[in-house]
């Protein structure tokens, strides 16, 4: 069982985000342009903090090299 108060959403969320990675890799979209942050409700602060840094992060890679491929 997870740490979540919907009882085991963060384990069904993670299940689905390493699925989600395994299908950026065969599409080749760099897993830097991918992220999970556990972040309560409560954490609004946190939540804007992340939202910035992952925001620059992205960026920071330039557009996506899937697009240009298609």
């Amino acid at each position: 069982m997870g740490d979540c108060h919907y009882l085991d959403g963060n384990v069904k969320a993670e299940k689905m985000f390493q699925m989600t990675m395994e299908l950026v890799e065969i599409l080749g979209i760099e897993p830097a342009r991918v992220r999970l942050e556990w972040i309560s409700s409560a954490e609004g602060v946190r939540f804007a903090e992340v939202a910035r840094e992952f925001t620059g992060q992205v960026k920071s890679l330039g557009p996506s090299t899937l697009k240009q491929a298609a």
